[in-house]
């Protein structure tokens, strides 16, 4: 076997020690770099009414609700709409939509551009009409919230299953 001495020995220990230490911190700290920053998270929900408020107002929107759940401030810069026809143009080929929509003004309240803090939630409004009921029910509609730390938008699908059309909600 290695013939050493105790004093060589304890060396030895000592630097296998280290070396488990020093990787695992090297490991903590890549897992902390990779989850660090703005971590956007939200849903769509379709056949939202207003309620309140000095006029009344008769119109249908879809609510989309944002929360920042990252420990890093981001800005929303736009809220829009991308449909596709086929499953496979929304979900391969991303970046080429059958058609896209953006919303001036999605809310009064936290107008765009708006400082998203973390912990924060955002909310905003989209009308909804028969065209919007139609591109659900037929393809494929994400609402996509632009950021400015992230470059494509953060996507969320309008589902046929969960949908409430504008003539449920008037029914309501």
């Amino acid at each position: 076997m290695l013939n050493m001495t105790p004093n060589e020995m304890l060396t030895l220990g000592i630097a296998a020690y280290a070396a488990i230490i020093s990787t695992f911190v090297f490991g903590w700290d890549a897992y902390k770099w990779l989850n660090q920053g703005p971590k956007v998270k939200g849903y769509a929900q379709t056949g939202m009414k207003v309620m309140g408020g000095a006029q009344p107002d008769p119109k249908t929107y879809v609510s989309i609700t944002a929360v920042n759940h990252g420990d890093r401030a981001t800005t929303i810069t736009n809220l829009g709409f991308l449909y596709y026809e086929y499953w496979w143009k929304a979900y391969v080929r991303r970046n080429r939509p059958d058609q896209a929509f953006i919303i001036p003004q999605p809310s009064e309240a936290q107008r765009l551009p708006y400082r998203f803090d973390s912990g924060a939630q955002w909310i905003g409004l989209a009308p909804q009409d028969e065209d919007v009921d139609q591109m659900i029910r037929q393809g494929y509609l994400f609402a996509v919230l632009y950021c400015s730390t992230v470059g494509s938008g953060i996507r969320f699908r309008l589902k046929p299953k969960e949908h409430s059309t504008v003539e449920q909600a008037n029914a309501a």
